[in-house]
């Protein structure tokens, strides 16, 4: 009896040092389906996770100086000067960046190219379906459809199968 009371008193201290946050609904939604919200994510993680090897090299080149004995001769000097230096974290993100940016652009190119070409094949395809749709829709003053159009049409497309 006595700690049953007891967790009650418990709680209830808990409850009062402890009150939970209201549930916002529409920060829930946001976070959960909005696509701004999910790439604004993507793009803190891939920094947190870019400066992490940045510092991670910082660490290694930092031991590395430590575990090297420190010659001072010029002709050890020289070998250092000549040696490219290492790309950070941030100028390969920044290559990188521009090499899909060049990749994008290209790719826009050849979908617009590809799209002119398939309008122009679009526009020839209607440019003949109407030629011949007149021919074949041409009618005499009694409303017979004229032949002469007609026997053209089957006489081209039989020269056109035989040269082939």
């Amino acid at each position: 009896m006595k700690s049953s009371i007891q967790g009650i008193s418990n709680r209830k201290q808990m409850k009062e040092g402890n009150e939970k946050k209201p549930f916002n609904k529409k920060k829930y939604r946001l976070q959960k389906y909005s696509n701004k919200y999910k790439i604004k994510q993507w793009e803190e993680r891939k920094k947190k996770a870019i400066l992490r090897s940045f510092y991670k090299q910082i660490d290694k080149d930092q031991q590395r100086n430590l575990k090297k004995p420190s010659v001072f001769k010029d002709d050890n000097q020289n070998e250092h000067t000549t040696q490219p230096p290492k790309k950070s974290a941030f100028y390969k993100a920044k290559q990188e960046y521009l090499r899909k940016k060049d990749e994008k652009c290209k790719q826009k190119e050849e979908t617009l190219r590809v799209k002119a070409e398939r309008e122009e094949a679009l526009k020839k395809y209607k440019e003949k379906k109407m030629q011949t749709y007149k021919k074949l829709s041409k009618k005499t003053k009694t409303g017979q459809p004229v032949m002469k159009d007609r026997l053209e049409m089957l006489l081209e497309k039989i020269q056109q199968q035989v040269s082939m």
